[in-house]
């Protein structure tokens, strides 16, 4: 599947440059063991996808914060990578290769029956959901590079909304769909950048000599976290929405991926993956005090968190 990967470039958060460029030796030493997450007091449940052994393919699982049960929803020789959980949490968005190419599908959480969203010879991942579940958000290289597109749910009709010669990425919503943030080299090298709702606007809110990615906005609508590849692996940074205001929140020797907020906005999910101990922990906002949340799988790609 790495080939796959390769191919794709920028469509899965850069899997291969983020699970492959990790260090065992190097997580074990920056995170050691950490004290289990305050699940009791949280709220929601988290969908993600991984895999448990290096030959196996991601799958699909559930997993509800009170209670820790865990749930696999998809089972299949496909990979099934970048979930979406619905703003209803009903159903949840994610891109899978079962034609070939990487398309996008939703899953119904009560039946776990998948139905496909947009299936069009191109590949297609990171789909995120507005607030009011009416639109999707997603990647697509069908037009040679990757560009940021639109779907409308009820309808399906598709709506691509950049064309600069350059790979558009990693979409995220704005608080009260006012906008997306985004990924984009169009300045050269890989940079966060914010666009207007009507999508006419794109104005570019890092600057810097590195690879900046998965800009993702607080609930609250004040702060966005994204990673930073500034020390030679990715760690997590928040900054505020006009690209003011940056600061580290998780400087790690390994590679951090696939940040997401909690429902609250107090705190923030990530992953790390090396080939000795791959998990996912959490970071308190307020004070940076991180947690272990869950482990046991090989890698992970990519996770959602609704109340």
């Amino acid at each position: 599947m790495r080939n796959r990967y390769s191919k794709m470039g920028l469509a899965i958060l850069l899997m291969l440059g983020l699970v492959v460029g990790c260090s065992p030796t190097s997580e074990d030493e920056s995170l050691p063991d950490l004290e289990p997450a305050p699940t009791a007091a949280m709220k929601g449940q988290i969908v993600f996808a991984a895999k448990a052994t290096e030959k196996e393919d991601y799958e699909l699982y559930l997993y509800d914060l009170q209670t820790g049960v865990r749930q696999q929803l998809t089972d299949n020789t496909y990979e099934d990578i970048a979930p979406d959980i619905s703003p209803d949490g009903r159903k949840v968005a994610f891109s899978a290769n079962r034609n070939g190419v990487y398309d996008l599908f939703v899953l119904n959480l009560e039946t776990l029956a998948v139905d496909t969203l947009v299936a069009d010879g191109a590949d297609k991942t990171e789909p995120v959901w507005t607030e009011d579940g009416k639109y999707i958000a997603f990647q697509s290289n069908g037009f040679g590079d990757n560009d940021i597109n639109i779907l409308n749910v009820a309808d399906g009709t598709v709506v691509r909304v950049t064309e600069d010669d350059a790979q558009d990425t990693q979409a995220n919503w704005l608080v009260d769909q006012e906008g997306l943030v985004f990924v984009s080299n169009r300045d050269g090298d890989f940079e966060v950048f914010s666009m207007s709702g009507d999508y006419s606007v794109k104005t570019q809110l890092t600057n810097n000599e590195h690879y900046d990615a998965s800009p993702v906005c607080s609930p609250l609508g004040d702060k966005i976290a994204f990673l930073s590849k500034s020390d030679g692996s990715f760690n997590l940074y928040l900054m505020n929405t006009d690209g003011s205001g940056v600061q580290p929140l998780v400087e790690n020797e390994s590679t951090v991926h696939s940040p997401e907020w909690s429902p609250d906005g107090s705190e923030i999910a990530f992953v790390i993956d090396s080939e000795g101990k791959s998990g996912v922990y959490l970071v308190k906002v307020g004070d940076g005090t991180i947690f272990s949340l869950m482990n046991g799988s090989f890698h992970y790609a990519g996770l959602s968190w609704k109340e």
